[in-house]
């Protein structure tokens, strides 16, 4: 038993009355607490050549585990790292003012306007500096990415 686990199984009752949990919590914490316990099943492996059997206790799969959790974060990294091209790069992150955030909710189609504006100058900086268009293009597709969101 993890150290979640005790927390949760010692605590379980209070928590439940004190904080007053949706029913999809409820839920997971009910899992994360079962977790690999043998008495809520498993499955029988055998090994066809020595005939040794292996019992696996079922698990939650609940990314709020600390041991499916991290399981599902390893996997997802994986699977992120595959989709992303391999390509060494600078990340820029642009926000808008507070001040003007309202301004921009009211009215969405500014966004476009502004994501063009900042692909327009960064590509222009970068085409001064580099003298390449292979740049200016990554860029545009960039810019249209962003504003279809």
């Amino acid at each position: 038993m993890n150290i979640l686990q005790r927390i949760f199984t010692d605590y379980y009752e209070e928590i439940k009355c004190t904080l007053h949990l949706r029913s999809s919590e409820t839920e997971n914490i009910d899992k994360m607490i079962n977790c690999g316990d043998p008495s809520f099943g498993g499955a029988m492996y055998g090994c066809p050549h020595c005939g040794k059997l292996k019992f696996v206790p079922f698990r939650c799969h609940s990314r709020f585990c600390p041991t499916c959790g991290n399981k599902y974060s390893m996997e997802r990294t994986t699977s992120m790292s595959f989709k992303l091209i391999n390509v060494k790069h600078r990340h820029c992150v642009f926000t808008i003012d507070e001040n003007l955030r309202d301004f921009f909710l009211e009215n969405r189609t500014l966004l476009n306007y502004l994501f063009h504006a900042v692909t327009s100058v960064i590509s222009h900086m970068f085409f001064k500096m580099n003298k390449s268009k292979t740049i200016h293009l990554v860029l545009l597709w960039f810019s249209i990415l962003l504003a279809g969101i």
